[in-house]
């Protein structure tokens, strides 16, 4: 029933957030991983097969082969005819190459080399014996060569032939079986692969979307936190009287944390008496005091430490109204201190479960009600000093009259009480007068005070606005892509239909006006996203992804990407890399986003000529990124403006080249995020040199903060940008006022004034 209240921990969310992310990356690594060694083995399996397919090819190559030799010499044999030789002639000068190409593909396999050479001495022999039926027919006629034919040896060695490459073909297919068994492996293997990889992404998801709540949870904890602390120096402002300071800061509270009753009790002298009450009928039991240990307050303000009771028993603090009364079901006791020792301890009534942000709020704000309440108290004993030491004036003037009454007959005891009691009236004025300053000086302290208090507020105010501005600025922009983009693809394809005109219904000037309407939407589409990216950039919602980048596959990409633009437009494009190293670790879609900027402006600006991208190092931590053309060049007074957004050199109503000019400015920024920077060569009529340059690792410490002046507020500090606005931190406090030192300008004949101040008392010494 009884709980003491621990500190939250205010690490353990960003903690969660880093394993998290930690565990996604580490994920995405080792499923990319598998999925590049399942396409490997892939590839290797198809590569063996398709090695094994044309063995088999070139055995049905030479089986053939040896075939048209043998129909061939048999054609010439019978008829005599020349023109039967051919496919003798073609099978002779063939098998040789058929069989090289055999021994080529099969250097690899012990079994089919072997298989191969004694193929390679019966076809020897077999291609000798068809040579000499054909010399018998020659020279004996016909009757030579069939008794050379009816001798069975070419019978034999075909056969043998046969038999060589009936055992080959069967070797190959064993060995396509096995490889296709591999193959259908990994296949299996990638696709349990791919199955595990989206059912643990989807966890992944899961749990990334539940540590962003938690984050969101947290953050709203500590504005809550934070506009009650402000509200609540907002009600003990001020020079109140302890009843009312202790009235204020309990019904404050009370509203706020939403508790239905609540007594304050303040300490002094070990004993804690009741100063104010809310919500409790004027019958109830309530204590007027209470010391240490004695109950559960007396143990509160002994321990220091935050008491929390839950289900609250029959007999503890009512809550009543008109209509009736009821206990409260929790119950919280908090003490508050000031100088390290509890001095104010309060007690809430909620009907409902006390949230754990009343219990954070109560432990915040511990010292600002204890230093509040002690600083009323001092202000009171302040004034008692003060009534003293008037009456304490007074009664020596009473004295003064006796003492001139008496003097008539004691003139010497007389004189001596008058120098007496002038001395006691210089003292009497002096210390008015000190004790005027004091009440000028203490004056003086609380509308220091009131000042810095009403400016932290607005500044808070002002901190607020901004931030609704900013949110009210990405809703904006959010929701006008949505309503813009579903009406523009809507054009888009209605204007690609009319344009391929597959009706041919419509004339060509009727397709010219579709095409211009469909260029048109592209370029206000562009238009669209480069403005998305630029807002995104400001209110810096984009961050770094750094990882590992290969210059050559860099410069790669760019050459696939913009070749057919060189050579559409009839241009030259170069990449140099020789002096760039092998790689550098960055965020390779920002850098890509930025070199197709720079390119896609070089080729846009470039009529003829060529168009260079050049990668080299600058120095031992830095890489450069320079795209220089012959086009049009830029003025040096336009060279600063085209960083600009929608600011272009040729920014004329007529201006012949298109765009929006938002890519050098989206290009710096990037740049910046990068934390590199861009820089700009130009001579007009010869060409434009713009080079990016990066670190070559990337450090995010490095990275310069945006620039984004503000104009001032009432309050003397300036206000942050929105992009980095955190409404969890304290507000700016203009520096207090203080009184002119002249100690070093001291002489003897000026009076001079010490005021000692140790928070309990003043002491003013002439």
């Amino acid at each position: 029933m009884f709980e003491k209240i621990r500190p939250p921990s205010s690490s353990r969310t960003e903690s969660w957030a880093a394993l998290g992310l930690a565990i996604v990356l580490a994920f995405f690594c080792t499923t990319s991983l598998i999925a590049y060694m399942n396409i490997q083995v892939l590839r290797t399996n198809n590569q063996q097969i398709m090695h094994t397919h044309r063995v088999i090819v070139g055995i049905d190559g030479l089986m053939t082969t040896m075939l048209d030799a043998e129909t061939g010499q048999r054609g010439y044999l019978l008829t005599g005819n020349p023109s039967y030789l051919m496919p003798y002639e073609r099978a002779a000068q063939g098998v040789e190459e058929r069989l090289s190409e055999l021994a080529d593909l099969t250097k690899d396999n012990p079994t089919q080399t072997a298989h191969l050479n004694q193929a390679r001495t019966h076809v020897s022999i077999r291609m000798a014996e068809l040579n000499n039926a054909l010399q018998a027919q020659r020279q004996r006629g016909v009757s030579g060569a069939v008794e050379l034919l009816n001798s069975n040896r070419g019978k034999s060695e075909m056969d043998a032939i046969r038999a060589i490459v009936s055992d080959m073909q069967l070797e190959e297919q064993q060995v396509r079986e096995v490889r296709i068994q591999q193959m259908e492996a990994a296949a299996r293997t990638a696709i349990i692969s791919g199955v595990f990889s989206g059912l643990f992404g989807a966890f992944l998801t899961v749990v990334v979307f539940l540590l962003i709540r938690r984050s969101v949870r947290e953050r709203a904890r500590k504005e809550w936190l934070h506009q009650g602390q402000v509200g609540l120096a907002t009600a003990m402002l001020g020079d109140q009287t302890m009843d009312q300071l202790s009235n204020n800061i309990l019904s404050y509270l009370a509203k706020y944390t939403g508790a239905h009753a609540g007594a304050l009790f303040k300490g002094e002298d070990n004993i804690f008496r009741r100063l104010a009450m809310t919500g409790v009928p004027a019958d109830a039991a309530v204590p007027l005091q209470f010391s240490h240990r004695e109950g559960l307050l007396g143990q509160v303000a002994s321990d220091g430490t935050p008491l929390v009771i839950n289900d609250v028993p029959e007999g503890y603090l009512t809550i009543g109204s008109a209509l009736g009364r009821d206990n409260p079901r929790n119950l919280i006791i908090a003490p508050a201190k000031a100088d390290g020792s509890v001095n104010v301890v309060l007690e809430l009534g909620f009907l409902q479960n006390i949230d754990e942000r009343v219990r954070a709020l109560l432990d915040e704000s511990s010292s600002a009600i204890g230093a509040a309440l002690r600083s009323a108290r001092y202000r009171i004993r302040l004034q008692d000093m003060l009534e003293e030491t008037q009456r304490q004036a007074e009664e020596l003037q009473v004295q003064s009259e006796e003492l001139r009454v008496s003097n008539e007959e004691l003139e010497e005891q007389g004189r001596a009480l008058k120098e007496s009691q002038v001395r006691l009236e210089q003292q009497q004025a002096e210390l008015e007068q000190t004790n005027s300053q004091l009440e000028e000086q203490a004056q003086m302290l609380e509308t220091q005070r009131d000042d810095l208090e009403r400016n932290g507020a607005e500044l808070t105010l002002r901190a607020r606005e901004l931030e609704q501005a900013s949110q009210y600025k990405s809703d904006f922009l959010a929701n006008m892509s949505h309503e813009l983009r579903t009406p523009l693809n809507s054009l888009l394809i209605l204007s690609k239909l009319l344009a391929e005109n597959t009706d041919e219904n419509l004339t060509e000037q009727q397709v010219t006006f579709a095409n211009t309407i469909q260029s048109s939407g592209n370029d206000l589409l562009n238009l669209i996203n480069d403005i998305l990216d630029l807002s995104k950039i400001e209110a810096g919602h984009i961050q770094a992804r750094p990882e590992a980048v290969s210059v050559q596959r860099l410069s790669g990409d760019m050459r696939q990407l913009f070749q057919p633009v060189a050579d559409e437009r009839g241009l030259t494009f170069q990449i140099d890399t020789a002096s760039a190293g092998s790689e550098l670790e960055t965020d390779r879609q920002r850098l890509e986003q930025i070199i197709k900027n720079l390119l896609s402006n070089a080729f846009k600006f470039t009529e003829a000529g060529e168009v260079k991208l050049t990668v080299e190092s600058v120095g031992t931590d830095e890489i450069a990124f320079a795209v220089s053309d012959t086009g049009i060049g830029i003025s040096p007074e336009q060279q600063a403006a085209v960083f600009d957004a929608f600011r272009q050199a040729d920014g004329t109503i007529s201006r012949k080249y298109g765009g929006t000019g938002l890519g050098l400015s989206i290009s710096r920024e990037l740049a910046r995020l990068l934390g590199g920077r861009i820089t700009l060569e130009s001579t007009p009529g010869k060409g434009s040199i713009f080079t990016l340059i990066i670190p070559r690792l990337y450090d995010a410490e490095q990275v310069a903060s945006r620039e984004t002046p503000l104009a001032p507020a009432k309050s003397p500090a300036p206000l942050p940008a929105p992009a980095s606005l955190d409404l969890s931190q304290e507000p700016v406090r203009p520096a207090s006022r203080s009184i002119d030192d002249d100690r070093e300008h001291l002489t003897s004949t000026r009076r001079v004034l010490l005021v000692v101040e140790d928070d309990a008392r003043f002491a003013a010494i002439v």
